[in-house]
């Protein structure tokens, strides 16, 4: 990550093209589900994902040298002075003035710099109740922040968006068990390891067993659960107004099939939905046709 107070504070409209630039360099599906938004809800998403993005690479990426927990702190830092109105770094300016239009919690960000710490520390995870509660932190609090921007009127809908990310991080987990495990991460609750008989030794050496498989298959019916839940919550009057969120879970919906179609390619080249294809989804519910 550039340093954080390296360059001259920018102004609103700079600040904002860097969270644009930051979103399409990224190549993910978060742009395909928001494109025909007015410019100002789409500056503010690109605003929370350029920072969630920004966070992830303390955690993830490996061109960053340095002390990746000092980093975290200052991005902390900077999280504190974009609600106080006194942020330095690009994204924080334009994360502020989004704070100042769409009122976001605090404690919502805090919950993602916190799933961004247990990567860092490099945390076990022991059962479902730790994945789902890493889950929540690093994909339903965007959820949470992304509702506020869209406008609900029933709060059932701030449950629809909680739900909405466990499905769609636990389709994460399983499309990149092999990635991970390249990183030497095996996201994956241990207990039902032990359950199903896989090893963790088997995961690192990249071995796709039947019990592997079984285990996936397992998780993947849990995650599908995740998604139907979702829909059951999303409030009928907030349907309209919620249309790029379902169509976010809809693109990652059409992966976790993919995914079981294909039988968790989880040691070979990712899974991914085409751009095309993640358009054609989106316009679709966007239409009201889905």
């Amino acid at each position: 990550m550039p340093g954080i107070m390296s360059e001259p504070k920018p102004d609103i409209a700079e600040a904002y093209r860097e969270c644009v630039d930051i979103t399409r360099r990224s190549g993910s599906s978060f742009a395909s589900a928001f494109w025909m938004l007015p410019r100002k809800k789409r500056n503010a998403l690109h605003a929370i994902y350029a920072f969630c993005r920004l966070a992830d690479d303390i955690a993830d990426d490996p061109e960053i040298a340095g002390d990746r927990t000092a980093l975290l702190a200052r991005w902390r830092e900077e999280l504190d002075d974009a609600f106080r109105g006194k942020a330095q770094h690009a994204v924080g300016v334009a994360l502020s003035d989004a704070i100042r239009s769409y009122r976001f919690p605090e404690q919502v960000f805090v919950d993602l710099l916190d799933g961004v710490e247990f990567d860092l520390a490099e945390e076990p995870i022991e059962s479902f109740d730790d994945l789902r509660l890493y889950c929540y932190r690093v994909a339903s609090t965007v959820g949470l922040l992304v509702v506020r921007i869209l406008g609900f009127e029933n709060p059932r809908s701030l449950e629809f968006a909680e739900t909405l990310g466990i499905a769609v991080q636990l389709t994460n987990v399983l499309r990149d068990v092999g990635d991970d495990a390249r990183t030497g991460r095996i996201y994956l609750p241990s207990d039902e390891l032990v359950r199903f008989g896989v090893s963790a030794e088997s995961i690192f050496a990249g071995q796709m067993t039947d019990a592997l498989q079984l285990m996936l298959s397992f998780n993947a019916k849990r995650a599908m659960s995740y998604y139907e839940s979702a829909e059951r919550l999303l409030p009928e009057e907030d349907r309209r107004a919620l249309r790029p969120a379902t169509a976010m879970g809809r693109i990652y919906r059409a992966l976790l099939d993919e995914l079981i179609e294909r039988r968790f390619p989880c040691f070979e080249q990712p899974v991914r939905i085409s751009k095309p294809r993640r358009v054609a989804i989106a316009a679709k519910v966007w239409m009201g046709m889905e």
